[in-house]
């Protein structure tokens, strides 16, 4: 304020002395950049006052008539312009706020589309699981004690609830639907998930669980969706070798910073590639909905979003790290569940 102040003052004794009109536009100008400095009307007023006082000290006679309609004209050259920039900048910001509000309901219809779309697939696909699954079962049913088919079936069993599983788990997210979560084993859940996805994907992935018993509250099918999408996004990144992490750590391992979080425990699922990575700018944007770097028809942009989504509904973290040309580290953090010793 103290520069304004001086640059108000300096102004206005030169109209004062002059009543040159430059001196007049340099007021202006004043008036618009301390609105751009985000300057409140009100202390642009107070400029005013302080700049009279200022003028007489230095001997001006400020109570002359001459003098005072001078000054007023300097006065309203500062609050006129101020006022229009004030009122410019309102503008532009209720402009920006539509726009952004106009983005929203854009994107809620999207996803609106999406879930009627998703749902009727939806619906479909669980049709032709029923036959799957209630099949496998009857065959299961009408075998010998343990056949050799009898291991087959019981993946194909497996594979089929676990797919409806999923479905449910994209229908939660695009109705903004919330199922309670489970308290899981993490360890043996991400193995089972993994033995689900193993035959889906052509590249191989290396498996290390050092904590198979600890609990969390989580779902299953959603679980195995998760990492079947953190997965085939290493595999699709150009990935040759991949590896998935399970383990439990501490909070300050988890980077929590507030007061008594360093004893809270989380168990961690890193999903670890040496693909193409990405950039900070690019890493920062590959959890929002609809961002994606695959070409058009590739990719839709939900796949990281509705894992965060997920994620977020028990309670965890998710965080991307990545490097170009240094892979990627997906890392999910959940809190072990209350009453696990």
């Amino acid at each position: 304020m103290q520069g304004l102040l001086e640059r108000y003052t300096a102004g206005m004794a030169s109209y004062v002395a002059t009543a040159a009109e430059a001196s007049l536009l340099d007021i202006e100008e004043l008036g618009r950049s301390a609105i751009t400095d985000d300057v409140s009307l009100d202390e642009i007023a107070g400029l005013h006052e302080g700049a009279a006082l200022a003028l007489s000290d230095r001997g001006v006679p400020i109570n002359e008539p001459e003098v005072i309609r001078r000054m007023s004209a300097c006065l309203s050259a500062l609050m006129v312009s101020a006022a229009v920039a004030y009122r410019t900048k309102i503008d532009l910001l209720e402009q920006h706020r539509q726009q952004e509000r106009d983005r929203t309901e854009r994107d809620r219809q999207r996803l609106e589309t999406l879930g009627q779309f998703v749902g009727s697939v939806a619906h479909e696909l669980n049709n032709l699981l029923q036959p799957v699954r209630g099949m496998t079962e009857i065959m299961l049913a009408d075998l010998p004690k343990k056949p050799p088919e009898q291991a087959d079936l019981e993946v194909v069993e497996a594979c089929a609830i676990q797919a409806v599983g999923v479905i449910q788990g994209i229908l939660g997210y695009v109705r903004r639907e919330t199922i309670a979560p489970q308290r899981l084993a993490f360890g043996t859940a991400v193995a089972t998930a993994c033995n689900f996805i193993r035959p889906m994907l052509r590249e191989p992935f290396e498996t290390v669980i050092r904590d198979r018993d600890t609990e969390v509250l989580a779902l299953q099918g959603e679980l195995t969706q998760i990492v079947l999408n953190l997965v085939q996004n290493a595999v699709q990144a150009g990935a040759r070798q991949v590896r998935i992490e399970v383990d439990q750590i501490r909070g300050g391992e988890a980077g929590e910073a507030r007061a008594g979080a360093g004893s809270r425990r989380w168990m961690r699922l890193r999903v670890i590639d040496d693909g193409h990575g990405m950039s900070a700018a690019v890493a920062a944007r590959a959890l929002d909905p609809y961002f994606t770097t695959k070409a058009t028809g590739q990719g839709t942009g939900l796949g990281l979003a509705i894992v965060r989504s997920i994620v977020l509904g028990w309670s965890g973290k998710l965080r991307i790290r990545s490097k170009p040309g240094r892979g990627t580290i997906a890392t999910l953090l959940l809190p072990v569940a209350a009453g696990w010793s």
